[in-house]
């Protein structure tokens, strides 16, 4: 029978001292404090110290678990700064608010699976071109109103056109409207769901007016009983992301520029900050996925319907006309831009502490194409504007129309005139702070005249005047529309003029 083995002195003394170092290094943050000596740079704790080794690994950064970035400290500050601010932390937002703006869904709740009761379209508000539904169904590019009850509808070309043609009805590919029956057979008995608010902009020409009606539209709900929630998103289904042919993957990077959408890209993120925005590329996503999705309530703007049915306004308008919101629907996001710029709506005059008459002069000088003022009129509204300034009782911003955008939108915001070429650029003055003296003043060629900037200012409650050289037209006395050539004019204006009406608008109240 063997003997069994029995470890030496020197094999025992191994182990221990391998349990040992294991130990020692397993509660490396304990004995590291325990056993260090402030002048050894390798066990030091404050790397901090005079230690080339610390140094190489951490620099002169402090380990603080206090410590927080300088961009994250900014908007702390930001936080704290006054109960108006926009930047609110979550846990300052009431519980119900919170309910209201992010709605309860969990995880697994963008699925659902109605077997044969399958969502019914319902049909919330209508004008032409503007509509609010529910439950309405997107599968493989096609929109679907499912209704066994298809007279309660407007008609498809009066809610929608074609994406190639918008003069014409949509297409059955695009649009089609389904009984129950139908969509049980078509659609199946399960789908994705997209919750909440969406809003949908089928038109494939981009228009500036396009999320002032929009929201005007949604804020039709603000006087219903139906439960006012903020969109989500925006699909953009026939405008891509970029434009120009997508490049070869494989060659060479190339920077290429994003698609008109109508707006710069800021102001969505600024005005309406919960709303995402998807194009083209999105919408085919879901397309190709042929998975039924639910729209849970989809406001849908298309002006080739508007445009069909409008007569005396433009197609943009028609929602400002055809449906009831209360006064102070376009009040919330004017005020979220007005936050996020920090505009100052208290300028004074020194010597008397009266509020100034802030007025802005929109340049269109510096703009590849369009319309602009004739280069003597224009240095001399220039002069004239900066001799106004000089009352003490005015303050005057002269902003290019291609500037920087938070230039411009800033001097907008704070605006009690503003002043500019007719043309885009002018679409920014929905931001104008409104008050018994705002007015926009808009420069036409002779013989030319729109009524976009009239009427989507005059209803906020905003003056409107439109000039032709050294004529100006208010009230009941605007000319007749009459569009004019897309080519690029120069525009006539009489710079005297122009300021004594300043003078006069300012004063009537």
């Amino acid at each position: 029978m063997a003997r069994p083995y029995s470890l030496s002195r020197r094999e025992i003394t191994l182990v221990l001292f391998s349990v040992m170092i294991f130990l020692v290094f397993y509660n490396f943050d304990v004995t590291s404090d325990f056993f260090a000596n402030p002048n050894l740079p390798g066990i030091s704790s404050n790397p901090t110290t005079d230690g080339g080794l610390d140094m190489d690994i951490y620099g002169d950064w402090v380990s603080d678990e206090r410590h927080i970035s300088s961009v994250h400290k900014q908007q702390e500050e930001k936080e704290d700064a006054s109960e108006g601010d926009i930047w609110l932390k979550t846990d300052r937002v009431p519980e119900a608010q919170k309910q209201v703006i992010f709605g309860n869904i969990g995880v697994n709740d963008g699925f659902m699976h109605w077997g044969k009761d399958i969502p019914e379209t319902r049909i919330v508000k209508h004008v032409a071109g503007f509509s609010i539904m529910d439950n309405v169904i997107m599968c493989n590019g096609t929109i679907f109103i499912v209704t066994d009850s298809p007279s309660s509808f407007p008609s498809l070309g009066s809610i929608a056109s074609s994406a190639d043609d918008l003069h014409e009805a949509p297409l059955p590919r695009e649009w089609e409207m389904l009984s129950i029956e139908q969509a049980r057979d078509l659609l199946g008995s399960y789908g994705g769901l997209i919750q909440g608010t969406s809003w949908l902009s089928y038109n494939a020409i981009p228009s500036n007016y396009t999320l002032f009606s929009l929201w005007r539209t949604h804020s039709s709900l603000n006087t219903s009983t139906d439960p006012f929630r903020p969109a989500r998103r925006l699909f953009f289904p026939n405008i891509p992301t970029y434009k120009g042919v997508r490049p070869d993957l494989n060659g060479p990077i190339i920077r290429r520029q994003r698609s008109d959408s109508g707006f710069h890209p800021y102001l969505p993120k600024a005005a309406f900050p919960l709303l995402g925005l998807m194009y083209k590329e999105d919408w085919e996503d879901y397309a190709l996925m042929e998975v039924p999705f639910v729209f849970e309530r989809l406001v849908v703007a298309d002006f080739g319907a508007a445009a069909r049915s409008a007569n005396n306004v433009p197609p943009f308008a028609l929602p400002l006309v055809g449906l009831n919101a209360s006064k102070e629907w376009w009040d919330p996001i004017r005020q979220n831009l007005a936050k996020f710029l920090h505009i100052n709506h208290h300028a004074q005059n020194l010597d008397s502490g009266q509020k100034k008459t802030v007025v802005t002069y929109i340049s269109r000088q510096d703009a590849t194409g369009g319309s602009r003022l004739r280069r003597v009129d224009h240095n001399a509204l220039v002069n004239a504007l900066e001799t106004l300034h000089e009352s003490n009782d005015f303050e005057v911003n002269i902003v290019s129309s291609e500037g920087p955008w938070a230039e411009r939108l800033s001097a907008v915001a704070q605006s009690d005139v503003i002043l500019g070429v007719h043309g885009d650029s002018l679409a920014d003055s929905v931001f104008m702070r409104p008050s018994g003296r705002s007015a926009l003043m808009e420069f036409f060629p002779s013989d030319v005249f729109t009524r976009d900037a009239e009427t989507a200012v005059r209803s906020l409650g905003i003056h409107y005047i439109a000039w032709w050289n050294d004529r100006w037209f208010e009230n009941d006395s605007l000319p007749p529309v009459v569009p004019g050539s897309d080519l690029a004019q120069e525009v006539r204006i009489d710079p005297a003029a122009v300021v004594h009406a300043i003078l006069e608008v300012v004063t009537r109240t």
